[in-house]
């Protein structure tokens, strides 16, 4: 197996292994020191409580899986890169890339999103203009945009345990920037911490203006 072969490869010395080539998704380890292994390098858990307590990990214990956000282990404060991530097998001199598109099949549990609580959401808003940043796509984009927004979980869907009614005072209209800024970890950013990110990048600019 790939994981047996990269632990001893690359003298890592864990009881259990498991590979998957991107990183995200893994079945439960069972013996500690164990360690999640990708293509270009591994994270160990030196016991079970650490395991389990790790905030990057969704854990599924009914179903034996685990899943870490895109893109993966390698996120996770403790990953060790063995291997760079540029491909050796890339000319860079080259317009030619990786082939892409191939069709794979994935199985997977997810947490169900309802589209008519962000239709609500939208529709009962007094703007959509981005909550952080102030962004309209509207002003931006036109009319044809004029309808578009993000709509943001305050509550990460994947924190819950089970259905949970949700109000609109759980989501947030957010430009798709401010968006992915908020899910650059997890747990995600606060609204506030990421207005914070924005003024200070503004008093930076100014005071190295004058």
């Amino acid at each position: 197996m790939r994981a047996a072969e990269l632990n001893r490869q690359w003298k890592v010395g864990t009881k259990h292994a498991l590979y998957i080539h991107d990183g995200h998704w893994y079945h439960l380890l069972k013996e500690f020191p164990g360690a999640l292994f990708d293509d270009n390098g591994y994270i160990l858990f030196s016991t079970e409580d650490e395991y389990k307590a790790c905030p990057h990990l969704a854990i599924y214990e009914k179903t034996n899986q685990v899943s870490i956000k895109q893109p993966g282990i390698s996120v996770i404060p403790g990953y060790v890169r063995v291997i760079s991530e540029k491909s050796p097998d890339v000319d860079i001199h080259s317009d030619s890339l990786s082939k892409e598109g191939e069709k794979r099949l994935r199985l997977h549990l997810f947490s169900e999103r309802k589209p008519q609580n962000v239709k609500a959401k939208k529709q009962s808003a007094s703007s959509l203009n981005c909550e952080i940043c102030g962004f309209s796509f509207l002003h931006c984009y036109g009319q044809v945009a004029e309808t578009f927004c993000e709509v943001h979980h305050l509550i990460p869907l994947k924190s819950l345990k089970e259905a949970t009614e949700i109000n609109l005072d759980d989501l947030a209209i957010l430009c798709s920037n401010c968006h992915r800024v908020v899910h650059l970890r997890y747990p995600p950013f606060e609204l506030k911490e990421v207005r914070d990110m924005l003024e200070n990048l503004k008093l930076q600019t100014r005071e190295n203006a004058c």
